[in-house]
């Protein structure tokens, strides 16, 4: 670790305890590692819908009937490694939670409590709930 916030947190934390100190990163777990490629997928998604938006309001084009190829595959290995119900809240944070005037569509779950879903992280962990609960229901 030879950054310069680095060592400038190593020196404050020696300051403080008025002992040399060893920083060590953690070293990411395969969770991670899967969670932050979630979150990139789910970015890309939506910095594509924007795109296509855009493109629509501004030059008039509309892409999506060449673009609905590549979603249905993203959507089915979502299905298939998510299972049908997690990946169905996939799809309604990556299609139907933000409408085109801005406002946002509330989820609710079968209580009816609203399920708040702010950014991927939140999804990843609510779809991680789902895929494992649905996992321990099929395994009884």
């Amino acid at each position: 670790m030879n950054d310069e916030r680095t060592q400038g947190i190593k020196k404050s934390v020696e300051d403080i305890i008025g002992s040399g100190t060893v920083l060590k990163r953690k070293k990411k777990t395969e969770e991670d590692l899967n969670r932050e490629s979630f979150e990139k997928i789910i970015l890309l998604m939506e910095e594509i819908q924007t795109r296509g938006v855009l493109l629509q309001a501004d030059l008039g084009l509309d892409y999506s009937n060449y673009d609905e190829k590549f979603y249905e595959i993203i959507d089915r290995l979502f299905t298939m490694h998510f299972g049908k119900e997690a990946a169905e809240i996939i799809f309604f944070y990556a299609y139907e939670r933000i409408n085109p005037d801005g406002s946002v569509n509330e989820l609710v779950d079968e209580n009816d409590q609203t399920v708040t879903l702010t950014n991927p992280t939140d999804l990843w962990y609510l779809v991680n709930h789902i895929k494992n609960k649905t996992k321990k229901i099929k395994t009884k």
